[in-house]
């Protein structure tokens, strides 16, 4: 009878065991006998132990006769030091196989780690070949490559390796790969629907989203959790820059710090009383495209119905992935760690999809008046996160500005202790007509949040474009765009969550 399963213990990442032929280490039968490969780099020697004995292979291929309550042991011999942790854990002891503050809050520009940063192989359909790929610093040590949830981890020299400081693919190895288009007809319906997942909608995005280098083609709008299922987070190790390599690269820069313009926010986080957050802008700005999106609020429609009434989208129950909540989240609940004194934190988001900064001036005040109605009481913020700009890619910084400057002034009118905290733009994908030059166009937007902050107290801008634009000296914005076009993920997530706290930061 097949129900004996052999429990696997690795002690490390360095090794992974294959079975060969039919047979798997899950449905085995008392007596039978398996046989398997240790699978990993050549300068590392597998040590391969079950029920404490040791295994030695012939001709690299280990055989065991099953046992009732089989344990098999991995570990190996020849370590580097990137290597020698155990498996899901960091060099320092942190927990990499879940959603944990205490990692996706380890600024980038800091130390000598960096702490899951988004990788998308690709070999995609219409003939885009990323399988060699830098990341932000020149790699020293992998610590550990993991698929988007975290919860699968991948061997150096087996399913990826190191050269010259990039991330390698390789064939027949177990890293995902993006297979599908990048780009299709600029007729024909996208994909932003997968049949697998059950989720999304259909819809001919790619008319709109047309690419600069051929007017019968538009970028493909990929459903977000299918385009995460071909990302790694990546965590390692790094002592130099691609500039002291001779090439061209991401070069870190700690964001301005503005705490000297923070009034109030210090002392209510001291008070332990409940912060009150509110969040306006775009898609970005509702979650889109984390984990854990619509975990902790609610969302309202773009527009009421024709009794004023706008439809709600309800808290989720469970989450996709890794569950790592937005960017505002994650920004406010660092503070309440730093500052706080156990504060609660209540999420109001009144932001929507798809919107610019001009349908922002105009609809703010409804937006607030049914949020009250909707809670049922007056919602005071503590602090404001504003952030339109990804649908504002031709806005000009004029228009730009009346919008901004009106929404502001009316956040500090209703709530003149609010920290309004005002989020400049990531770089969405140039290949675009729509967004072609966009990171230009974006630092004179910033410039014009810039100024408004300048003639408003307790205000401050979190400059998260000059980030980007270094960013894509090093990445493909395909590592980092969810959808292939505008919406991000947790790595862009956790990182303007980063720029926020370093901006407000005591």
């Amino acid at each position: 009878m097949n129900n004996i399963l052999i429990k696997i213990e690795y002690l490390n990442e360095a090794v992974r065991l294959e079975s060969i032929g039919e047979k798997s280490f899950e449905n085995l039968s008392l007596n039978e006998v398996i046989s398997f490969k240790a699978l990993c780099d050549n300068k590392v020697t597998p040590i391969i132990k079950y029920n404490g004995c040791e295994v030695k292979a012939t001709d690299f291929i280990y055989t065991i006769t099953v046992t009732e309550n089989g344990v098999l042991t991995v570990d190996a011999l020849g370590l580097t030091v990137g290597q020698n942790h155990k498996v899901g854990v960091g060099l320092n002891g942190e927990d990499l196989t879940a959603y944990n503050p205490e990692v996706f809050m380890k600024p980038v520009w800091e130390g000598d780690t960096v702490y899951h940063e988004a990788v998308m192989f690709a070999d995609s359909a219409d003939g885009i070949v990323q399988k060699e790929k830098k990341l932000l610093f020149p790699i020293d040590e992998i610590i550990s490559v993991r698929n988007n949830n975290l919860d699968k981890w991948y061997v150096s020299g087996v399913d990826f390796k190191v050269e010259n400081g990039k991330l390698i693919f390789i064939e027949g190895g177990n890293c995902p790969c993006w297979k599908g288009n990048f780009t299709v007809s600029a007729n024909e319906e996208d994909s932003y629907f997968d049949p697998a997942l059950n989720v999304g909608t259909s819809g001919k995005a790619a008319s709109w989203y047309t690419t600069v280098e051929k007017g019968d083609k538009g970028l493909n709008l990929i459903y977000d959790a299918y385009h995460e299922k071909c990302t790694l987070y990546v965590t390692y190790t790094h002592s130099k820059t691609w500039a002291d390599l001779g090439e061209e690269g991401f070069c870190p820069e700690k964001p301005d710090n503005q705490s000297d313009r923070v009034k109030y926010f210090y002392e209510k986080l001291a008070s332990g009383d409940d912060i009150n957050a509110l969040v306006f802008g775009a898609s970005t700005a509702t979650g889109c495209s984390s984990t854990g999106m619509l975990k902790n609020y609610e969302l309202f429609s773009r527009e009421p119905d024709e009794n004023g009434e706008y439809q709600v989208t309800l808290r989720k129950e469970t989450c996709d992935g890794i569950c790592a909540v937005p960017f505002f989240e994650q920004a406010t609940n660092e503070m309440v760690k730093r500052y706080g004194n156990g504060n609660k934190v209540n999420f109001y988001n009144i932001a929507n999809g798809g919107t610019g900064a001009a349908w922002g001036k105009k609809s703010l005040l409804p937006r607030i008046e049914f949020m009250n109605k909707y809670y049922g009481k007056k919602i005071v913020p503590d602090i404001i996160f504003l952030k339109f700009m990804g649908n504002d890619a031709r806005t000009k910084p004029e228009s730009f500005l009346d919008s901004n400057e009106s929404m502001v002034a009316d956040f500090k009118r209703l709530y003149p202790n609010a920290l309004i905290v005002l989020v400049s733009g990531k770089i969405n994908n140039e290949r675009t007509y729509i967004y072609r030059d966009y990171h230009e166009n974006l630092l004179k937007l910033q410039d014009v949040l810039c100024d408004i902050a300048s003639r408003y107290e307790n205000c401050v801008v979190a400059k998260a474009t000059p980030f980007w634009i270094e960013a894509l000296k090093s990445k493909d914005c395909e590592d980092y765009l969810s959808n292939n076009i505008n919406h991000a993920n947790d790595f862009w997530a956790k990182t303007t969550a980063q720029i926020i706290v370093a901006t407000i930061e005591k």
